[in-house]
């Protein structure tokens, strides 16, 4: 027996003046106020009644750190406790903050910029980055609780095919489980789940399966008895192992800080694998558990570990984030050319090593909407830049104006995925009928196109620790307008887009920083920084692309892998100035990329009265690119060009003056290419 107290220590608080003029944010995964300044933020994972406001503070994720603003610079702060922790950010005085963990070491970091890019860099180097995703990944992934029968599973693959619907993913909820039993198939329900998981890879479909955390007490049931044979679970303070009600049951949990426990439940995925999953689903680890309801591990439970004991309120939040490591780490050993998708509900600090963070169980309200901007942004600038909010929301019913501007978000979003819970109104694209169908199936389709634009900033993620989802104030920290701007975001450096989140609105106010920006559905060019009314009906999110700024798109494609991406459309917006934007393209999994196998090049733009100057930078790297063609794309160009050329010699090209639209077709070629359009 353990005697909790001997290895309990003490509450700890720092105490710092509160800089004048200095702004907080990030916390991790957090609601409200993009801007954290004069708050209380506690750090205790939960999960959180069903309905839950912004006035929620702590959900799924703990990540005690704060990037904080001052005079255009930036710093920032990380307090390693994966315990109870709290941030005053100057709420109770507003001229000193504090921070303090409920017991253990009270160690912290500081990181200096000056720039937001700066701090993050430094952040992510220290607690890790988030590793290349699989291409297929990124695109479209469509799931509910639950899709109950291989049958349905079936028809709702067909559905979208036939609709012609983007869609890469569908994912098992636990009814696909026999009798909630993680590690399972309910043999009545999924007879032959060899045989449907190779008719929907045929149909280009990858399938990811949910596991939870706890384990179900039976005595026929083998990974039960194994792990209690191995001494594998948590225990009480008396030694028993700690039990309490979840899905299946009674379960008990499995002691994931013990390395041993989780080299076992990393294992326990190839049965999974044989079945033909390509990824896993990490739910229900904050641990949740149901007595009572919506609780969590009583603090007193005893984590053995790898032979020093601790109390569970030593390392709760880490929980989620240990699970995770394990089926990564299992993966990898499993299918070690093949990189891991583990997605996770719960999480710590340094989480994006192992899986991306899906913001929970939220609602199918305008508010929760809203509420994801933030959520989103802030978990960015905390280092997990792959996350995403279920579209469409999950605890309610939904509606098809609602499901179509959650989408006009969600197609941005670094993960993907429509999800709703089984007792409400089902909300796949098709569900609500026309305009919604079309609108949602061409937002499906441009998410697709994208996929080169977003697979390049999760190259610049896993490098540099960058969020895909940016404030405004990451690229522009000397303008202060942009510290208050919670609804709308950059997309990489070049996308700013401006969700509609208010029902029957088609207006909405939009603050554009310095800089030239185009509308990208209509064209119109602003002079930033400026505020404007944007129209956005339904189906035409705010979306302003930077001046000069080159994006790749693909061919229109259902899912990745369909046809070859050729050509690879580059489209750019001209201006007096200078831009430049980078293309990064591998195999799009495994690991040929560290062996040199991959294709960087950069894309610089120069103009001014007379000219337009596009010059596609050597490719760097040995990767082949699938694309023959490349397909250049000058918009708004508003004079009939007098001479184009390639390389000093004359070249093919197209204007259409309706369209304001340059057209020059190229081979793709791994040589520095320079086009020159000449004006009158």
């Amino acid at each position: 027996m353990v005697n909790p107290l001997a290895i309990l220590g003490t509450p700890t608080r720092v105490y710092k003046r509160h800089q004048p003029g200095a702004r907080y944010f990030g916390c991790g995964e957090r609601t409200g106020e993009l801007e954290k300044t004069g708050t209380h933020q506690l750090f205790w994972n939960i999960d959180p009644p069903r309905g839950h406001t912004a006035l929620q503070n702590n959900l799924y994720v703990s990540i005690p750190f704060t990037m904080v603003m001052a005079d255009g610079q930036a710093w920032g702060l990380f307090l390693d406790s994966p315990a109870r922790v709290e941030f005053d950010l100057a709420h109770e005085d507003p001229q000193r903050s504090w921070f303090g963990a409920e017991n253990g070491d009270l160690v912290y970091y500081v990181f200096c910029g000056p720039t937001p890019q700066a701090v993050l860099e430094r952040y992510t180097e220290l607690t890790g980055r988030t590793p290349l995703p699989p291409l297929w990944s990124l695109g479209n992934g469509q799931s509910r609780f639950s899709y109950e029968t291989a049958e349905e599973v079936r028809a709702l693959a067909r559905a979208f095919r036939e609709r012609d619907i983007p869609c890469d993913t569908l994912y098992l909820d636990i009814d696909c489980l026999d009798g909630y039993r993680v590690f399972t198939w309910d043999n009545t329900r999924f007879p032959d789940p060899e045989g449907l998981l190779s008719e929907l890879r045929e149909m280009g479909f990858h399938v990811v399966c949910i596991v939870d955390a706890g384990v179900k007490v039976d005595e026929n049931y083998e990974v039960y008895t194994e792990g209690r044979e191995r001494d594998l679970y948590c225990k009480t303070p008396q030694g028993d192992d700690y039990q309490n009600a979840v899905w299946p049951g009674v379960c008990v949990f499995p002691d994931f800080t013990n390395p041993q426990a989780r080299a076992w439940w990393g294992d326990l995925h190839q049965g999974l694998l044989d079945a033909g999953i390509m990824g896993i689903w990490s739910d229900m680890n904050e641990p949740a558990l149901f007595i009572p309801l919506n609780s969590t591990m009583p603090s007193d439970v005893i984590h053995p570990g790898d032979g020093k004991a601790r109390l569970h309120t030593q390392v709760h939040n880490a929980y989620g984030s240990l699970m995770v490591q394990a089926a990564r780490e299992g993966l990898l050993r499993l299918q070690p050319q093949q990189r891991p998708f583990v997605i996770s509900r719960s999480g710590y600090a340094g989480v994006q090593r192992h899986a991306l963070i899906w913001t929970g169980d939220n609602s199918s309200t305008w508010e929760h909407l809203a509420m994801s901007l933030t959520q989103l942004l802030n978990l960015g600038l905390s280092g997990v830049g792959w996350a995403g909010a279920d579209v469409g929301g999950f605890y309610g019913d939904t509606s098809g104006e609602l499901l179509t501007r959650w989408t006009e978000f969600g197609i941005f979003q670094p993960f993907c995925r429509n999800h709703s819970e089984k007792q409400t109104r089902h909300q796949e694209p098709w569900v609500f009928g026309e305009p919604y169908t079309s609108t949602i199936r061409d937002l499906l389709k441009l998410r697709q196109r994208l996929l080169p634009y977003l697979y390049t900033l999760f190259e610049e993620c896993h490098h540099t620790g960058a969020p895909l989802l940016r404030p405004l104030f990451w690229h522009y920290p000397e303008d202060t307008d942009t510290y208050g701007a919670s609804d709308q975001f950059l997309c990489g450096d070049a996308l700013l887009v401006a969700p509609i989140t208010h029902p029957g609105a088609e207006y909405r106010h939009v603050y554009l920083p310095a800089g030239t920006w185009f509308h990208y559905w209509a064209g119109e060019r602003f002079e930033g920084p400026a505020h404007i009314l944007a129209h956005a009906p339904l189906g035409q999110p705010a979306l302003y692309i930077r001046a000069n700024t080159a994006i790749p798109f693909w061919p229109a494609m259902n899912y990745v892998g369909q046809a070859p991406a050729d050509p690879l459309t580059l489209i750019l917006y001209p201006a007096s100035g200078s831009g430049n934007a980078a293309l990064y393209e591998d195999t799009g999994d495994g690991y040929a990329y560290i062996e040199g196998e991959y294709a960087r090049r950069t894309i610089l733009c120069e103009c001014d009265e007379k000219q337009i100057r596009v010059i596609l930078g050597e490719q760097e790297g040995t990767f082949v690119p699938t694309c023959q063609r490349l397909h250049l794309e000058l918009r708004e160009v508003l004079t009939t060009p007098a001479e184009i050329n390639l390389d000093d010699q004359p070249i093919a090209w197209y204007y259409d003056h309706e369209q304001r639209r340059v057209s020059i077709n190229l081979a793709a070629t791994a040589n520095e290419q320079t086009i020159e359009v000449l004006f009158a």
